[in-house]
């Protein structure tokens, strides 16, 4: 309702010659506009929920195994919440400490054999 009034003072200030609302609507648009353009933003906002991260370990040979970053729980299946405490997580990180520990192993074992 409130635009349909503004529209029609709009009309009838034009219809009188009085463009003086016009210029003041007019004004406050393009200083809204610099005002947008030129101000200071971080475009950031802060979080302050605690990184809760599930953390996957990959292995060489065997199913991959997942690790809670709250409570240190492990656990096998894929899945975004911690069995253990229930937390739910925000996010991953990858652990391959053990990936490149199996995978030097079996390379170990494998110039043992001659292969």
């Amino acid at each position: 309702m409130g635009e349909l009034f503004l529209i029609i003072m709009i009309i009838i200030t034009c219809a009188k010659g009085d463009h003086t609302f016009l210029w003041l609507i007019g004004g406050i648009a393009v200083l809204g506009l610099v005002c947008s353009l030129f101000c200071k933003s971080s475009g950031k906002t802060a979080s302050h929920e605690r990184p809760r991260f599930r953390i996957d370990h990959p292995h060489y040979a065997d199913h991959d195994d997942y690790e809670c970053s709250i409570c240190g729980h492990r656990f096998s299946r894929d899945s975004m919440s911690c069995p253990n405490c229930g937390v739910l997580f925000n996010g991953k990180k990858e652990d391959d400490t053990e990936w490149e520990e199996e995978e030097d192993e079996w390379d170990t074992w494998d110039e043992e054999e001659g292969l």
